[in-house]
C-alpha cells in the first residue's frame, strides 16, 4: 500500500468542534519507505513563513491551526501535502516520503574525463554587506557553465561574516534551471548533506557525489538548518540597557551589480528573486561560488 496514504488512514480522525479555529501541537517522525527516520526533513506551512526542520533522526514538532496545510519535504524524496482541515492528526504522525525517481540527476561513471578545472559564480571580494539567514531559509546562486558543455561538480565555495558561530549547520544544496522562470528546479544532490560551519571561508568538496553539471550550469546554495541559540549581548541605548541579538549567520556579498541571479525561500514559500530597492543592499551577489571541472 503507498506510504503516503497509510499516513492518512493512520494519522486523520473528525476534528472535533470544540477545537476548530483553535492551534493545537502535532509531532512525530518523518520516514522513508523502510520506516528509517529521514534526517533534517522539512514541515512547513503553506503560503506561510513558518516550519520546523525535523532532526538527524526525523522527529520533529509543529503548531497547526486547522486550516492549515503540511509540506514535507527532502532532497531525493517527493513533497507531501498534508490537510490538517476538518481533521485532528492522532500523536505520533508518522509521515512517508516517496523516493524520487533518479531522471534529473545523471551522475558522472568516469570522473578522470574532467581534467581542467574553473571557477565560477560569484567570488570577487567581498564588502561589508552580509545577509542576514533564518532557520528553514534557502538562498541559491546560479552558476554559469562557460564552456557550455557538461562539467562535473568538484567544489562549492563561500564566504561568512566572522560573527558566524561554529554551532550552524547548512545543508548543501544543488539544483537544476528551471527553463521558464529561470528559478532553481530540480534537486542534483539528492542525498541530504548537513555540514556545520567551520570558518569564515567555507570550500566543500562535493566531487565524491559525481554530479554532472548540464550546459545551462545550475544553482548551488544553502538551507539554513542549525542556528546560534539565543546569545545575548548587553548594549547601552541611550539611557536603557537592551539585550540584543547580535551573532547571526551571515553570507557576505559583493559590490558587483546586482542581477536576478540569486534565489532565496523561506520553508514552503516561493523562490523569489533579490531586489535591492527592498532589501536596501545586494544579496543577488552572495559570495557563493563553485569550481567546475571540464
Amino acid at each position: 500500500m503507498n506510504p503516503a496514504f497509510n499516513t492518512l488512514i493512520s494519522l486523520l480522525v473528525t476534528l472535533p468542534g470544540n477545537i476548530i479555529g483553535q492551534s493545537f501541537d502535532i509531532k512525530g517522525i518523518v520516514r522513508d519507505n523502510n520506516k528509517v527516520g529521514i534526517p533534517c526533513a522539512t514541515i512547513s506551512l503553506k503560503n506561510k513563513a513558518q516550519g520546523y526542520i525535523a532532526d538527524e533522526k526525523g522527529y520533529y514538532q509543529l503548531k497547526v491551526s486547522p486550516n492549515d496545510t503540511l509540506v514535507v519535504s527532502s532532497p531525493g524524496f517527493e513533497s507531501s501535502f498534508i490537510s490538517i482541515k476538518n481533521v485532528v492528526v492522532l500523536s505520533p504522525l508518522f509521515i512517508y516520503l516517496v523516493p524520487k525517481e533518479a531522471l534529473q540527476s545523471k551522475k558522472v561513471e568516469n570522473t578522470n574525463l574532467f581534467q581542467r578545472s574553473a571557477m565560477e559564480g560569484i567570488y570577487d571580494h567581498p564588502s561589508s554587506t552580509a545577509f542576514n539567514a533564518t532557520v528553514g531559509q534557502s538562498v541559491a546562486l546560479k552558476i554559469e557553465n562557460s564552456e557550455k558543455k557538461e562539467a562535473l561538480l568538484s567544489k562549492i565555495h563561500a564566504k561568512f561574516d566572522k560573527k558566524t558561530l561554529a554551532q550552524t549547520k547548512l545543508r548543501i544544496r544543488v539544483f537544476s534551471i528551471n527553463p521558464v522562470t529561470g528559478e532553481p528546479l530540480h534537486d542534483l544532490l539528492t542525498k541530504s548533506v548537513i555540514v556545520p560551519i567551520t570558518s569564515e571561508t567555507f570550500l566543500f568538496d562535493i566531487e565524491p557525489y559525481n554530479i554532472a553539471i548540464p550546459a545551462e550550469g545550475c544553482f548551488v546554495g544553502f538551507d539554513w538548518i542549525e542556528m546560534p541559540k539565543g546569545i545575548k549581548k548587553q548594549t547601552q541605548l541611550s539611557s536603557s540597557n537592551t539585550q540584543v541579538d547580535f551573532l547571526k549567520p551571515c553570507l557576505k556579498t559583493t559590490s558587483k551589480v546586482c542581477s536576478t541571479k540569486t534565489f532565496s525561500r523561506v520553508f514552503a514559500s516561493e523562490w523569489r528573486s533579490w531586489s535591492p530597492a527592498i532589501n536596501g543592499h545586494c544579496p543577488s551577489n552572495v559570495f557563493i561560488a563553485a569550481t567546475l571541472k571540464y
